[in-house]
């Protein structure tokens, strides 16, 4: 098959009636709760008002129909591990063996209790999950790296959270944002081993429109947050720990982003990446610590829906952004040495004509110096993907969509 007929291809599927690609496109895009991302369709706005006349006045959330869940990625105790809410609004857990492709599935939380994009993170020696749980709750998750079985705890009670969670360690604290009631923003923050949560509103209503972005900025003894602000603007939010005022900056103004914008803070900077407003692109924006000053560069290679990035060290070290393009060849990984601007795209899979299509947005991290990067195919099997020493990819399954 030659390349112009695997686009034509995937172009067919892609726009083919009742694809579940196409149905969550929009608002997965900006990282909202599924519940609000069924709010785009026929089916999801019939499924709300049935949830409504049910219980008036409560939250759609349990009125939630599978799309293509997107997973989230990191490393805890030396092994790749995946977060990622099921169709039947469950939440699964995954980790391999560093070295090997033997993956395990564990059940995290019964059906109906997920219902946002899970974010996931090592804190001391704990895997921590958070998301968006039954009536617009916040819930965390987290198990002993090496144990068996998940202990729950809530975070905000209902009606507090509107879209998928952003989570960090910070130090000796567990640092939580997600977008509040009328779009504020709000923070959550506990120290490590406690369940007490304390709460913070970043910014008021009518400021937040996606799913946020947060960092701990080692470097500049803070917090760092990221969203998408009125109007498709990019707005961030920064506080020294130990305080609870948080300092408002413009990245970007009217009409630049179309996504969930995602943030890393590296040596004395930050950096932020989003799909372009108007385009098929990703823009990306850095700035030192302590200064207003943006630099935005094009990020190489194509973006329908929102990118995720990570940092890799070294000096100068730089980061790397993974995205899915339109069609064929995408996913694909956009690499910046910092201080270049120069951006060189490298696809996961090689121009083959059998690549899998990527259907949910791919999140990656970085594991003893390999990308690591995991996203849901057409067929709805979650897929990882790793980079050996020659730069190139490698791709498993990390279980079928019949599980998930």
């Amino acid at each position: 098959m030659s390349h112009k007929d695997k686009i034509m291809q995937q172009a067919r599927l892609y726009l083919r009636p009742g694809n579940r690609i196409l149905a969550g496109l929009m608002a997965r895009a900006r990282g909202g709760s599924r519940a609000r991302r069924l709010a785009l369709s026929a089916a999801g706005a019939l499924a709300l008002a049935a949830a409504t006349t049910l219980a008036p006045g409560a939250p759609a959330a349990l009125a939630s129909v599978a799309a293509n869940p997107d997973p989230a990625i990191t490393v805890a105790d030396g092994n790749s591990v995946i977060a990622v809410q099921t169709s039947e609004d469950g939440l699964r857990f995954y980790w391999n063996q560093y070295g090997t492709n033997n993956w395990h599935g564990e059940q995290v939380a019964a059906n109906g209790t997920t219902f946002s994009q899970p974010a996931i993170a090592q804190v001391g020696n704990t895997v921590v999950i958070a998301v968006e749980g039954v009536y617009n709750s916040l819930d965390l998750y987290w198990q002993t790296n090496g144990a068996s079985g998940w202990n729950a705890e809530t975070v905000a009670t209902i009606r507090t959270t509107y879209s998928a969670p952003s989570l960090a360690q910070n130090g000796n604290t567990t640092i939580i944002a997600a977008e509040g009631p009328s779009n504020s923003l709000d923070f959550y923050w506990a120290f490590n081993g406690s369940t007490n949560w304390g709460p913070e509103q970043v910014a008021g209503a009518g400021t937040t429109f996606s799913a946020p972005s947060i960092a701990a900025n080692i470097a500049g003894n803070g917090v760092n947050i990221v969203a998408e602000g009125p109007s498709n603007s990019l707005d961030f939010y920064w506080a020294i720990n130990g305080t609870a005022t948080w300092y408002p900056e413009v990245v970007a103004g009217a009409d630049s982003i179309a996504s969930a914008p995602a943030m890393v803070a590296q040596n004395n900077g930050v950096n932020i990446v989003a799909r372009t407003y108007g385009g098929l692109q990703a823009t990306f924006w850095w700035a030192f610590n302590g200064s207003p000053t943006w630099t935005p560069s094009t990020v190489a290679g194509g973006d329908i829906n929102a990118p995720s990035i990570v940092a890799y060290p070294g000096n100068p070290g730089g980061v790397h952004v993974v995205a899915r393009g339109l069609f064929g060849d995408s996913p694909g990984v956009a690499t910046n040495v910092n201080g270049s601007g120069t951006w060189t795209w490298t696809a996961l899979y090689n121009n083959s004509p059998t690549a899998p299509f990527a259907a949910g947005d791919p999140s990656i991290t970085m594991n003893n110096g390999s990308e690591n990067i995991a996203f849901e195919d057409a067929n709805g099997d979650l897929l990882f993907y790793w980079e050996d020493s020659s730069g190139n990819f490698h791709g498993e399954t990390v279980d079928a969509a019949a599980n998930l």
